[in-house]
């Protein structure tokens, strides 16, 4: 079974069980990545994307924010999910939200540093929000 639809980095945390990082979760299952991807399923956010920023390039939808339309998406580029994130807030105005149109050649952001740069601080957000340790 072929299970390299996906970006290894994403494949490795989905495997560790590392799905959940309040207020983001990921879409996937260690299962559902051994699959070819579900490009259906979740087609309101990719054509919210596609129309919001005009992009030259396709996405898959891999996470969401549990509190806000924030979604994270890979790029896909001749029918191949790449290790290239696109993370933003969809307003589903069903317009062009940017000034100019998003290129490929703009996305920069791997899986692990969108993990670092916006999960973590999203995360430590979180945590100093919350009196979950606070009896």
């Amino acid at each position: 079974m072929n299970n390299n639809y996906f970006p290894l980095s994403y494949r490795w945390f989905l495997a560790k069980g590392l799905t959940k990082w309040q207020p983001w979760y990921f879409i996937d299952t260690d299962f559902s990545v051994k699959e070819a991807p579900n490009c259906v399923e979740n087609q309101f956010a990719t054509r919210a994307f596609k129309v919001e920023t005009g992009a030259d390039f396709d996405v898959y939808l891999f996470a969401r924010r549990q509190d806000m339309d924030d979604y994270a998406f890979f790029v896909v580029r001749d029918g191949k999910i790449e290790d290239k994130v696109v993370s933003m807030h969809l307003s589903f105005a069903k317009k062009l939200e940017l000034n100019e149109p998003l290129r490929y050649s703009e996305i920069k952001q791997s899986f692990v540093q969108w993990l670092r740069e916006i999960v973590i601080a999203d995360v430590e957000y979180w945590i100093s929000e919350e009196d979950m340790y606070d009896e």
